[in-house]
């Protein structure tokens, strides 16, 4: 019994565990198989190819970091221009006059809009002529439409709470907008006052902004 037990023993030695040189190879050849969804293939990587796979995902935080260039579009609306335009003051014969002024204006039609308006009511160089709209009058914004019709988004507490002014006042005031937003802007042909973002019924209870207006050539001095 002695005997067959240490024969048994000389055929069979016990494993020892794998040293630290088998583990790393073991290791290494599980890291290059892949499975194949359809169909359970297997398939080993060679090291080249999980070496690319490793350098093309390091290089996609640094092409996304990469800033695009700017449009040609966006860098004209935003280019600014000093351009001569014509603001609408009432002259001493109860006519609108037009007064030249070099304003710097950007590309963007909308934009440029609402800054010949705020211009417009910054009043005349020509201090003997009276200011046509409230001193407080703002420009909230300006869009245009493309069938010819300009929009202009005004406010300011005189507006919102109730202008108390004459008719003709009323009435130089919205043709002196009117005509400054057509005379430098050719493809406006008619002109439509808000008031804080609404459709406003008139500016001070005189005449009807319930449409967009047309300039009135009888009012302007030839």
């Amino acid at each position: 019994m002695q005997d067959r037990l240490r024969d048994a023993h000389r055929r069979d030695p016990p494993r020892a565990h794998n040293s630290v040189g088998e583990h790393d190879e073991c290791v290494e050849k599980e890291r290059d198989v892949v499975v194949n969804g359809e169909g359970g293939t297997v398939h080993r990587l060679p090291s080249t190819v999980n070496l690319l796979l490793v350098a093309l995902i390091a290089a996609i935080p640094i092409a996304c970091k990469k800033q695009q260039p700017l449009s040609p579009n966006l860098n004209v609306e935003n280019k600014v221009a000093i351009r001569t335009v014509a603001l609408y003051f009432e002259s001493p014969d109860m006519l609108l006059v037009g007064e030249r002024r070099d304003v710097a204006l950007p590309g963007n039609r909308a934009g440029a809009l609402a800054i010949v308006v705020r211009e417009l009511f910054k009043g005349s160089a020509n201090a003997a002529v009276p200011r046509l709209f409230p001193a407080d009058t703002v420009v909230r914004g300006a869009f245009l439409l493309t069938e010819g019709i300009a929009f202009v988004d005004l406010g300011g507490p005189t507006l919102t709470q109730g202008w108390g002014t004459g008719s003709h006042e009323e009435l130089m005031a919205t043709y002196s907008l009117v005509q400054t937003v057509v005379a430098n802007f050719p493809e406006v042909r008619r002109v439509r006052m808000l008031v804080n973002g609404q459709p406003a019924e008139t500016l001070a209870g005189h005449v009807s902004l319930a449409r967009a207006l047309a300039p009135m050539p009888s009012l302007v001095a030839r």
